[in-house]
């Protein structure tokens, strides 16, 4: 089974904003989402769409929460996130 490490998913958006200017960190971001949709890797659609939103912005809306709860068993949620 695979895990996505939400910690990892913060530290790769942290990365992004601090190597490359926002219109490139898009355009990376959307081309790997654009592989993974294409190549069927839903635990990879998954982490750079998360990658994404902490990319964004941080947290994600109490809606968009609630449909992961779903998958909460693949997720290893980050110490400093308390839900």
């Amino acid at each position: 089974m695979l895990v996505i490490n939400t910690a990892d998913t913060k530290a790769v958006a942290e990365e992004l904003r601090v190597r490359y200017q926002p219109a490139r960190a898009v355009t990376l971001m959307g081309r790997e989402i654009q592989k993974a949709v294409f190549s069927g890797r839903s635990d990879d659609l998954m982490f750079w769409a998360l990658v994404h939103a902490h990319y964004r912005g941080g947290d994600l809306c109490p809606t968009t929460e609630e449909q992961l709860n779903t998958f909460r068993r693949f997720f290893i949620t980050d110490p400093t996130e308390i839900h």
